[in-house]
């Protein structure tokens, strides 16, 4: 565990993700917030999709299509839990206000839970998966995305110790198509990215203070 200032939006926008390099991106979206809880607590929250509903208005609803090692033959029967290789469907809300959605197949491609001895952050990774119905060539449209999670102390005034976790988030999209949505779509994916985090905060905070 370290102590350290939030990363900055500038710092962000420099980030590649696995496969797109930073430069490259046509379309490169970021936000980061901090939250007054331990890095585990945010993690557990990020991954577990059936709480999405409770927090997340982006991405309210998730589809959990396909769990590594899992033999349900049934959607409903599947973990709601990200995991490596987990393939599922965003169901997203472009316009948090209106009841529209936008499906989205994606896999998990990097998951690395954290660890408080020796510390290390938390990071997961999805992409576009490519298997899914209706999915785009990759040649039009790629997108990646990161989430890092990170934990400090922080001094207080009087002296005291605060432990705190830097929720880090970033999407790289390259391809044809990118161009369309980063003309139509840029202005308002800014504000859902943005929204995700603080949503994060808000959620994951409350549950600290109701318990």
């Amino acid at each position: 565990m370290t102590s350290a200032p939030p990363s900055s939006a500038a710092t962000l926008a420099s980030k590649s993700t696995p496969s797109i390099s930073a430069s490259d991106a046509v379309l490169h979206i970021e936000s980061a917030t901090t939250i007054a809880a331990p890095c585990q607590d945010v993690w557990d929250v990020l991954i577990d999709t059936s709480t999405w509903p409770s927090w997340n208005t982006f991405v309210p609803r998730v589809t959990i299509r396909e769990q590594p090692g899992s033999d349900s033959q049934s959607t409903d029967g599947l973990s709601p839990k990200l995991q490596m290789g987990t393939k599922m469907t965003f169901h997203v809300h472009m316009d948090p206000s209106s009841a529209s959605e936008q499906d989205v197949g994606l896999v998990v491609a990097e998951f690395e839970p954290p660890s408080a001895n020796p510390p290390k952050p938390g990071r997961i990774v999805w992409v576009a998966d490519l298997t899914a119905k209706g999915s785009m060539p990759a040649f039009l449209l790629t997108a990646e995305r990161v989430h890092e999670l990170e934990e400090y102390d922080v001094q207080e005034e009087g002296g005291q110790t605060k432990r705190v976790t830097e929720v880090r988030n970033w999407e790289a999209q390259v391809g044809y198509l990118v161009y369309v949505v980063r003309w139509m779509f840029g202005a308002q994916l800014k504000k859902n990215f943005e929204t995700w985090v603080q949503d994060l905060k808000q959620y994951v905070e409350g549950q600290k203070t109701d318990n």
